[in-house]
């Protein structure tokens, strides 16, 4: 009899389910797409009412769609989001929408009652995370200040994962080292919750989930009720996943020291390996636990990433939108094409994708987004390229602030929505200049879900074993060395234009 895994990946505007074989073979897959809302400018939010029949209707298509008896699907896993705060009251409820990550309300003046009472240098030397608006510490300091009576009537702060397995059937509230890292309140050379930054923001360590480092870990079983909705068995083992960006780079094979793996999709991050904990002199990569393998990930991350992408096809797509319906594509296949129409550096455009604040090398939550070079000439087709050049040149920011650190980077494995565009892959190539190695598949996240579980019921016997069985990589684009000068010339560009807004207008 086959045997058959379930990622399901709840991403920042969808969720995607995958079936697969024990060999890394997606059987059967589902997305659906939940809004964020902006109650006020840099403010988002979300609610459990939209996502979770997301995750259960995309469960059950996928399912569905792969034929596959719901009897030889052995166990399922979660990819959830990191840094969405949770407010749950003492009836398991939400108390107010969550605090997404992307939010940006635990600014400089949150930040300073943190600063207050810890230094940056301890705070990044326990945390491993910098001290800014990305991370939860921040904008739970926010909550504390402006919200007291919401902050009152909490019983459990939350992370995504614990509270989307406790929808799946989870008895008790159990997180991942990674998700929990991603809060800015965990010791991640200790592999636990720091009290002294419990302290420091007001949250006692008995209103957090339990966290564990065991890949798989089995914390309960699918009910019935749930069975009904996702078209899982009665009876299915519920395990532990990750934080979605430790579940891409798991299900990318990222296991061993100096293994790269980038991420281009609503986030964007470059991750590698390594076999110790090391810290930034800079302070601005992040370390936190490889969550199940034992060793650490050092990561630089961008806030809106393809989520920049998004955007314009969103406001200025509508022509493309229209023509991928009719003709059944999808409209990033038709902007990409408009993309390629235009030259290596887009004729003097520069796109910067702040769209959500600057992250990774620049940390910066006043930055926006910003179109610079425009003239009468200027076609759409310029503007498409801007924006694919603009994410890629905030990636080559982060692999310079690694190699800054020391850290050197030879290859890298590509996953995320980027993976899926060969026009953006090799211009990824050929920005960077590093060949890009793409995977047998581009869904990640749910692959490494999917592996977690086939860790906790036993099919595979580890993370290593995991990955030598089902992470394959299945091509490679090579960096042209003809279109060096003309990236090096646009990122020489993009770098200025940053280097002068971030001190005027962004101050």
């Amino acid at each position: 009899m086959a045997k058959y895994l379930v990622g399901i990946d709840e991403g920042t505007t969808g969720c995607k389910t995958c079936v697969f074989d024990l060999e890394g073979n997606i059987i059967g897959q589902d997305y659906r797409e939940y809004p964020c809302h902006y109650p006020k400018p840099g403010w988002v939010e979300q609610v459990p009412e939209e996502i979770t029949p997301a995750l259960f209707a995309s469960c059950k298509a996928a399912i569905e769609r792969s034929g596959v008896d719901s009897a030889d699907i052995v166990a399922l896993a979660l990819s959830t989001q990191g840094s969405v705060i949770g407010l749950v009251g003492e009836d398991g409820n939400l108390i107010r929408p969550f605090v997404g990550w992307q939010d940006l309300r635990g600014g400089p003046e949150s930040i300073a009652t943190i600063t207050d009472k810890i230094s940056v240098e301890d705070y990044y030397a326990i945390t491993g995370d910098p001290l800014g608006f990305v991370f939860s510490s921040g904008k739970l300091a926010w909550l504390r200040d402006n919200e007291p009576e919401n902050w009152a009537k909490t019983a459990l702060f939350s992370t995504h994962h614990d509270y989307f397995a406790r929808e799946f059937g989870a008895t008790e509230p159990w997180t991942d080292l990674s998700s929990a890292s991603r809060e800015g309140m965990f010791d991640v050379n200790n592999h636990c919750w720091s009290e002294r930054v419990h302290d420091v923001i007001g949250i006692p360590l008995s209103k957090r989930a339990q966290v564990t480092k065991e890949p798989g870990k089995v914390i309960g079983r699918i009910p019935a009720d749930v069975a009904e909705k996702t078209g899982l068995a009665e009876g299915t083992l519920l395990c532990v996943g990750a934080h979605d960006q430790n579940a891409c780079t798991f299900g990318a094979g990222a296991v061993d020291d100096g293994t790269a793996v980038m991420v281009i999709g609503t986030f964007g991050s470059c991750f590698v390996v390594s076999d110790t904990p090391i810290r930034d002199p800079n302070g601005k990569l992040v370390v936190k636990g490889n969550h199940g393998v034992g060793n650490w990930t050092i990561e630089g991350f961008a806030n809106a990433s393809a989520s920049a992408f998004r955007w314009f096809r969103d406001v200025f797509g509508d022509v493309e939108v229209a023509a991928a319906k009719s003709i059944g594509v999808d409209p990033y296949e038709l902007l990409t094409q408009e993309a390629s129409a235009s030259v290596p550096g887009a004729n003097g455009i520069t796109y910067l994708p702040y769209l959500q604040g600057a992250a990774g090398a620049r940390l910066n939550g006043n930055a926006r987004g910003a179109f610079v070079g425009m003239t009468l000439g200027t076609k759409k087709s310029d503007m498409v390229r801007a924006v694919l050049e603009g994410i890629s040149f905030e990636m080559r920011e982060i692999l310079e602030t690694e190699a800054a650190a020391g850290i050197n980077v030879e290859r890298i494995r590509l996953t995320g929505g980027a993976a899926k565009s060969p026009f953006w892959c090799q211009l990824l190539a050929d920005v960077f200049g590093r060949p890009i190695e793409l995977l047998q598949t581009s869904e990640t996240g749910c692959l490494g879900a999917a592996l977690y579980a086939g860790i906790g019921a036993g099919l595979y016997e580890g993370p290593h074993d995991a990955v030598n069985k089902a992470v394959k990589v299945s091509a490679v684009y090579e960096p042209n060395p003809e279109l060096a000068k003309h990236y090096d010339e646009a990122f020489a560009r993009f770098v200025a234009t940053m280097d002068a807004l971030n001190d005027t207008v962004f101050a």
